[in-house]
């Protein structure tokens, strides 16, 4: 596929689209796919083995929030939903700026709107940023780094997270550890309710996933997850994301484990759960990702 970069160490390998939402194609470990490839000649993110979620995680109800006095209306950024979703990075263009064997650093600007907005209604992201991806195959496999930079005169919103889609086995089975679910309601977003992740399973020990639809926010998860099935173990592990959002539909068709920085719809309902940063300041998300196969 054109435009294709290819990593390659430690027996790991990684190929990565930069141009087309600065997602990942494919990984695997020993000839094994630890990610859903990217089918051929597809450019679509949401078919990818990963994208990035920048500025912000998940979704803002249809759009719209309050920051510092303003109101900030973003546009509905997918078919079929009202909500702004999974920020940015994900459809914009990223740049190459360093690659080596096992090594590259992509990027991706947002001017924003410019100081001169506040306090009107603002149409649009308005702060500047500067994103960053640095991905790596190692001995303790692949990292990938996001980095947020505020690069606008105020206080600006710096939601993060990673969206990779791991392969999927009957024989699939989660390990993890979180204090909570959030309940959703209509559109996918939270309801404000909290319930006991036992009634997804028990997870703590391992479980398989169960017969229903899940697209939940795992909260104050314990930064790693396990996934056993017939082919190894995968490990996930996570700095910087306080939560794990959980994506895996009854068609068995997708298994989404999603470290995020803060819960869905946060600007609306939770916003302390947001982290910010000052002018010229940066956040960070790092997850690691190995793998041993049977």
């Amino acid at each position: 596929m054109s435009g294709l970069t290819h990593l390659q160490g430690h027996g790991y390998k990684l190929a990565v689209l930069p141009e087309h939402g600065g997602l990942l194609a494919s990984l695997s470990y020993d000839n094994a796919e630890i990610l859903r490839p990217l089918p051929p000649r597809c450019l679509d993110p949401l078919l990818s083995a990963s994208f990035p979620l920048v500025p912000f995680a998940n979704r803002i109800a249809g759009g719209r929030f309050s920051w510092m006095g303003s109101r900030v209306k973003l546009p509905a950024n997918f078919s079929g939903e009202t909500s702004a979703i999974h920020g940015f990075g994900w459809q914009s263009r990223w740049v190459l700026e360093e690659v080596r064997q096992n090594h590259c650093i992509l990027s991706h600007e947002w001017q924003g709107l410019g100081p001169q907005t506040w306090p009107e209604k603002i149409a649009g992201w308005p702060w500047a940023y500067r994103a960053e991806q640095h991905i790596s195959l190692g001995e303790e496999g692949c990292s990938i780094t996001l980095i947020l930079a505020n690069r606008s005169e105020t206080i600006m919103p710096a939601g993060l997270g990673l969206h990779p889609y791991f392969r999927r086995r009957p024989e699939s089975r989660l390990t993890f550890e979180a204090s909570h679910v959030c309940e959703t309601g209509p559109q996918c977003l939270p309801n404000g309710k909290l319930a006991p992740v036992s009634q997804f399973g028990d997870f703590a020990s391992g479980a398989e996933l169960p017969d229903i639809s899940i697209d939940h926010c795992f909260t104050n998860w314990g930064g790693v997850v396990m996934i056993q099935d017939d082919l190894g173990t995968i490990k996930l592990s996570a700095t910087g994301a306080r939560h794990l959002h959980l994506f895996a539909p009854v068609d068995a068709q997708a298994l989404c484990l999603e470290p995020v920085s803060h819960s869905p719809d946060a600007l609306n309902q939770n916003p302390a759960d947001v982290p910010s940063l000052q002018s010229g300041e940066k956040a960070s998300l790092k997850i690691r990702i190995c793998a041993q196969t049977s």
